[in-house]
């Protein structure tokens, strides 16, 4: 059985190791183990990617960590994937390395998958290898395990579901580098990144991270507090004139989140009295599409969703691309003009400007309200966005329906006696509703409020629906 506890007997070998870098000392883990590894022929860093470390011809097998797989940054589900792909090919494998676990943890695989999740971040690690270096992860496993920690080594392909848990949970990521993994083409992280150094002046393999790579796959980049307000003139920096959907408004809760669980098919929040509240209903595949907006929005700093240009070209995040969410609001971009169609003005931008989560005395269900503008824009004359007029709309999650409340902007007087205003809010009735998601899951984002429980299932999700169509 594959959960079998690594306690493998260790031969002196006369070989030159070494720590290879300082950064180990204010990491708990590695200093704990170093020594040991060196008197072993396995080299440690912090760093497996420092441009001083890779300048050393590689010998020994190097334990280390990346930059750019940070303490705390959890695998997204393309990285889940690709992990438990290349491990059930017997092209990888990995070793979960646990710190204050007992006896009584170590009986089976679900009491110890049970006691991974309930611990710390800084407790829960894990070390990619590749397969050829099957023998450095028993060295590295069994030093662990007479360090006081508690390691478990997968290397035969079976328990997909179990070694995938503790990776999508794992908090500490490390790897095994040598030269014949440096060989093996992957497509998971901790292997493809082993052998690149940091770009100069950098402690990163990307330009800004990354980002700027994924913001050019992305609608116009832009947060909505640069396009103002009925009080403030937009202060955005870009010489461009935004428009589609935009929803990035952070939520305040009328309680506090101890942690975020995903069970039996939906999410719930328990909060610090241990009370464990439900969700409104979401399907959960438009949840998961909402999700990994939020992850993408944070890393790219943009609240932009969708944009239609003049030519109808449509332009989407990845994030919900071909979703049944992503489809629901490009069609509501296109709503705007059909109610409000006498503006000198081409561009509108649906924003978020308020959300808020309330709790019941009377209901295990959490609700919310979502306060929302319709903006039309036009260009000064420096190509800057300046709104025209704006509507705003309140939407409640009990009732799904939104409600008209106020208009502002220079051109109000233009707006047509008849205006639709309930119509214009219906349109936007399931924009406002995501919105709501949005914001909660930013909030606890935000605020690194724990989801592990049910996070792998959760992360496996399928979120694929309506195809994005290039035109609309």
């Amino acid at each position: 059985m594959i959960f079998t506890g690594v306690l493998f007997g260790l031969v002196g070998i006369n070989a030159n190791a070494d720590v290879l870098d300082d950064g180990i000392a204010g990491d708990k883990f590695l200093s704990a183990i170093a020594e040991q590894l060196t008197a072993y022929q396995i080299d440690v860093t912090s760093n497996l990617n420092d441009r001083d470390v890779l300048k050393k011809r590689i010998q020994n097998p190097r334990l280390g960590r990346f930059p750019d797989l940070p303490a705390n940054s959890l695998p997204n589900s393309i990285e889940i994937n690709a992990w438990e792909t290349e491990y059930t090919q017997l092209q990888i494998g990995g070793v979960a390395i646990l710190a204050n676990a007992s006896a009584e943890d170590l009986k089976d695989s679900s009491l110890f998958l049970h006691k991974w999740l309930e611990s710390l971040d800084e407790d829960r690690i894990f070390t990619t290898f590749y397969l050829n270096d099957l023998p450095a992860a028993e060295k590295i496993a069994s030093i662990a395990s007479a360090s006081g920690y508690t390691a478990y080594l997968f290397a035969d392909g079976l328990d997909q579901s179990i070694v995938g848990n503790l990776f999508a949970t794992a908090a500490r990521r490390l790897a095994i580098d040598t030269r014949a993994a440096r060989r093996y083409r992957s497509e998971v992280n901790e292997i493809d990144y082993l052998g690149q150094r940091v770009r100069r002046k950098t402690n990163s393999l990307f330009r800004d991270k990354g980002n700027s790579t994924l913001a050019r796959r992305e609608p116009s980049v832009f947060l909505k507090e640069t396009l103002g307000d009925e009080f403030n003139q937009s202060t955005i920096s870009e010489v461009i004139v935004p428009g589609g959907v935009a929803l990035g408004a952070s939520a305040s809760l009328t309680i506090t989140p101890l942690s975020l669980n995903y069970t039996d098919g939906a999410m719930h929040i328990v909060d610090e009295t241990n009370r464990q509240w439900d969700l409104p209903e979401l399907d959960i595949q438009s949840l998961k599409a909402l999700f990994d907006f939020v992850e993408r929005s944070i890393l790219i700093k943009s609240d932009a969703i969708v944009d239609i240009d003049a030519d109808a070209r449509v332009r989407i995040s990845s994030a919900l691309r071909n979703t049944d969410a992503g489809y629901a609001i490009m069609h509501a971009d296109t709503q705007p003009f059909e109610f409000v169609p006498n503006l000198p003005v081409t561009k509108s931008v649906v924003i978020d400007t308020d959300v808020h989560w309330l709790s019941s005395k009377n209901s295990d269900t959490l609700k919310f309200t979502t306060d929302y503008e319709v903006r039309f824009l036009s260009a000064d004359i420096m190509r800057i966005a300046q709104t025209r007029v704006a509507l705003e709309y309140e939407y409640e999650s009990e009732t799904e329906t939104a409600n008209y409340r106020d208009a502002w902007g220079r051109d109000i007087r233009r707006l047509d006696d008849n205006l639709d205003y309930a119509g214009l809010g219906q349109s936007m009735e399931k924009v406002a509703s995501y919105a709501g998601w949005i914001g909660l899951l930013r909030k606890l984002k935000e605020d690194n409020i724990p989801f592990l429980h049910g996070r792998y299932e959760f992360m496996k999700i399928d979120k694929s629906g309506r195809k994005t169509p290039a035109r609309h």
